[in-house]
C-alpha cells in the first residue's frame, strides 16, 4: 500500500489490533457458539429479545442449508472459539434508495463478542472479508443500516472504517425508531 493510500485510512494499522484467527463461512456446528453473542447485543431496555435471536439464528441455519439468499462468515480464533459473525445479502427493497451503484450488497447482523471487541480487529476482519466475497461475487457497493439500540456500540465502527453515512431510513425499525444508513463503493485490488 502507497504513503497516498496509507493517508486516506481513517484508522492506521498501529491504532487496532490484528485478529489472528480465521474468517469463514458459517457452519451449523458454529450456532451453538453464536447464540450467548447475539444474546449479548439483541437486548431491548437490557432485557434478551429472545425471538428475535432465535429468528436470527434460524435465519443463519437456512443460509447455511441455501434456503435463502443470505450468507454469513464467522470469526474464529485459533483455539476455534467463534467470537464474531457478520452477514450479507440482496438488500432490501426499502435499502435500495440509498444505494448509488447497479450492483449493491446489504451488510447484515455483525456482532462481535463483548470481550474481542475495541479495536483487536475482528470486526474489521469480519467486514474486509465480507467486502472480499462481495467484490468476487461482482458486487459493487456495500449498503448497511443499523438500528437505534446499536448507538453506543455500532454506529461509530462504520464511520472509522471508511463506510459513509449517507443518510437516515426514517421509521426502519418502526414508528420512531430510525436507521443511519452508510455505504461503501468497492474496487477490486
Amino acid at each position: 500500500m502507497s504513503n497516498n493510500q496509507e493517508s486516506k485510512r481513517k484508522v492506521s494499522p498501529r491504532e487496532i489490533g490484528q485478529f489472528d484467527g480465521v474468517i469463514r463461512f458459517a457452519e451449523l456446528k458454529d450456532i451453538g457458539q453464536l447464540r450467548p453473542i447475539l444474546e449479548t447485543w439483541i437486548r431491548w431496555e437490557g432485557q434478551i429479545i429472545e425471538t428475535e435471536v432465535e429468528e436470527v439464528l434460524k435465519i443463519i441455519a437456512e443460509s447455511i442449508e441455501l434456503k435463502n439468499d443470505n450468507h454469513f462468515l464467522v470469526a474464529e480464533t485459533i483455539d476455534k472459539e467463534v467470537i464474531g459473525m457478520i452477514g450479507f445479502k440482496p438488500p432490501e427493497k426499502r435499502m435500495l434508495p440509498f444505494s448509488k451503484m447497479d450492483k449493491p450488497v446489504e451488510l447484515i447482523n455483525a456482532y462481535v463478542a463483548k470481550k474481542h471487541r475495541g479495536g483487536k480487529g475482528v470486526g474489521r476482519a469480519l467486514v474486509n472479508r465480507l467486502e472480499q466475497e462481495a467484490i468476487k461475487a461482482g458486487e459493487k457497493e456495500v449498503i448497511l443500516n443499523s438500528g437505534p439500540r446499536y448507538k453506543n456500540s455500532g454506529w461509530g465502527f462504520y464511520d472509522r472504517i471508511g463506510y459513509e453515512n449517507i443518510g437516515t431510513a426514517r421509521h426502519y425499525y418502526g414508528v420512531g425508531f430510525h436507521a443511519p444508513v452508510w455505504r461503501k463503493e468497492l474496487s477490486p485490488s
